[in-house]
């Protein structure tokens, strides 16, 4: 079985505004219902769970059957999300436990606020993570990256060609993404930044998939504009969302 978690437990504050932002409107749909949407569309995804802050699970139930996204032949449980990202990938785990089991169940763990992900990135991850375990969803460094030990000096300066920006989905075994969990205590889960870092922490290995750069994530103000413009790319040149 494969089962996509999408995660939006946050609330992005660093977008402004009352709404957080997976429930922005981008052209008319949110980047919530677009991501679930790709999944969908895909069709090598069996169902999905996504997360969000409790105080909008009624209209994240409402953007979903008005999209009329989920039927018998793709579910969708939307379900709140925890107070930290952790907290909500630990969430998103027990509801998949004691919905479809973790065993032969590979999980797509996936931004709500990145709706752009495409086939060709879901079909690779899935795979992938059915070879090794592990997944991440990564797009080389364009650009000079410096390290800093202090935030003031430039301490070091790494080979570029080493150096790649994490993306999502990243996909697991699901069960093996729940052991390794539960091995850790949930101060040292908060202290990592995703997914692929409990993999890491516990040194074992993740595997690299081929990210794309119009897989964006709305953080920012201009975030949304720029995913609009996206959205023109694919009207214009006869790309479907996702």
């Amino acid at each position: 079985m494969v089962t996509a978690a999408v995660l939006g437990g946050g609330r992005g504050s660093r977008l402004g505004g009352e709404l957080p932002k997976q429930f922005i409107p981008i052209n008319g749909e949110c980047a919530l219902i677009r991501s679930l949407r790709a999944f969908k569309e895909s069709g090598l995804v069996d169902a999905a769970v996504a997360l969000v802050p409790q105080d909008f699970l009624d209209l994240a139930r409402e953007l979903l059957e008005k999209s009329g996204l989920a039927d018998e032949s793709f579910p969708v449980s939307i379900i709140p999300g925890g107070v930290t990202r952790s907290e909500t990938l630990l969430l998103s785990l027990e509801f998949i436990k004691e919905k479809f089991g973790l065993e032969n169940n590979i999980v797509l763990t996936h931004d709500a606020a990145r709706p752009f992900i495409n086939k060709r990135i879901i079909e690779e991850n899935i795979e992938a993570a059915k070879k090794y375990g592990a997944v991440n969803t990564c797009v080389g460094a364009t650009d000079t990256v410096f390290l800093s030990g202090d935030g003031s000096f430039i301490s070091d300066v790494p080979n570029r060609k080493t150096v790649f920006h994490a993306q999502t989905p990243q996909t697991f075994s699901a069960l093996r993404l729940y052991e390794l969990c539960s091995r850790m205590s949930r101060e040292e889960l908060d202290s990592l930044t995703d997914a692929c870092s409990v993999f890491i922490r516990c040194g074992e290995p993740v595997f690299m998939v081929r990210g794309d750069e119009n897989n964006i994530k709305i953080t920012y103000p201009g975030d949304v504009e720029r995913a609009e413009d996206i959205l023109k790319i694919f009207k214009t040149d006869g790309r479907r969302n996702g």
